[in-house]
């Protein structure tokens, strides 16, 4: 008797960048949509993903940022079903290398990365990064978006069940699908909305010139009537603390209490800084990984150093730094006054306090 691996669960870690490559390779276990992607319903049952075995280990192999990974159990097979395509004995190694402790997936380690005192400049915008261009090479070579397009007119029951479920029930990379679907439906209801306020305002503008040509007595009074009121601006100045909790930190600290707040607080060699949490991609919000010492965005894969500099992913320039000082023993930041690293601005006076 002959023996073949065949997989009994697959799931998709972090950092995946939507190449629908592993849907091309194995369209019945993986769903590729505009902002996600994920394991199909279907495929999370192990009967279901067992004879899909192959298919799934060439989707882990085509995976630009070999994101996708799976476990397997060893089964004995007649002899000339070991021989067939299906086998996946043939490529044991590969197979054994993407196994993996089936308690709990295992992070990737990132690149060894340059300390963050060195301020080693990431690309501009203007010079590609070889590394990245050919990331992006190997992504688009299996269809690209039309071939994720391409069958969206023949969407399957699993995936209309999967949309009417509800978010908690689902595995994380569906439930963080759904999030995205909504966020997305919120800003097309956002627009609509803005496009009505625009059409009001000149029905409103018109009227009001009406009573001013007819000599409407009370045509001051409904003007301004139909003015908006002019909200009041919030204070772009946040209090985060007294001077002595940052001096606790250790250098490279990361304090995310004012996070809700647009603010991360860090500690370097000689000083304090305030830095924008807003990724300088497409406006995102990353996530501080203490474990990897770096913010990772989760929309695109860009990556930060503690510090705020730029290595990885499509990011162009480093987080932007908010203006900082001590006011009465409190250590104030404003928001309206922020600084960039490849203007050369995080040496000015007012981007960090000495320690």
């Amino acid at each position: 008797m002959a023996k073949k691996e065949l997989i009994t669960k697959v799931w998709i870690e972090e950092g995946c960048i939507v190449c629908d490559a592993c849907e091309t390779a194995a369209p019945d276990v993986f769903e590729v949509t505009e902002d996600s992607c994920i394991i199909r319903p279907d495929a999370l049952n192990v009967e279901f993903a067992k004879p899909r075995s192959v298919e799934i280990v060439d989707a882990a192999e085509e995976c630009p940022v070999d994101v996708i990974k799976f476990e397997s159990e060893t089964v004995e097979v007649a002899d000339d079903a070991a021989a067939e395509p299906a086998a996946a004995s043939a490529d044991a190694p590969v197979a054994e290398a993407k196994k993996t402790a089936p308690a709990e997936p295992k992070k990737a380690t990132p690149a060894k990365a340059p300390a963050a005192s060195s301020k080693s400049k990431a690309p501009s915008a203007g010079e590609p990064d070889p590394s990245i261009q050919a990331l992006l090479e190997a992504a688009t070579s299996r269809g690209g978006h039309a071939g994720i397009m391409k069958n969206a007119d023949d969407m399957p029951a699993s995936t209309q069940d999967w949309k009417a479920a509800d978010p908690k029930s689902l595995p994380p990379d569906a439930r963080q699908a759904k999030v995205v679907e909504a966020a997305q439906k919120a800003k097309k209801q956002s627009e609509l909305h803005r496009r009505d306020f625009v059409s009001n305002s000149a029905l409103a503008i018109g009227w009001t010139a009406f009573g001013v040509g007819t000599g409407i007595s009370v045509g001051p009074a409904f003007g301004r009537f139909m003015m908006p009121n002019v909200l009041e601006e919030p204070d772009p100045r946040i209090r985060v603390g007294k001077m002595d909790k940052y001096l606790e930190m250790v250098p490279g600290g990361v304090n995310e209490d004012y996070k809700p707040q647009g603010i991360w607080m860090i500690r370097e060699e000689d000083r304090i800084a305030a830095l924008n949490i807003i990724c300088t991609h497409l406006g995102c919000i990353p996530n501080w990984l203490p474990n990897d010492r770096k913010f990772k965005c989760p929309c695109h894969g860009s990556g930060y150093y503690p510090d705020g500099i730029n290595f990885e992913g499509p990011t162009p320039r480093p987080l932007e730094r908010f203006r900082i000082a001590i006011k009465d023993g409190i250590v104030v930041v404003d928001k309206s006054k922020k600084y960039q690293y490849e203007l050369g601005q995080w040496d000015q006076p007012g981007s960090f306090i000495l320690v």
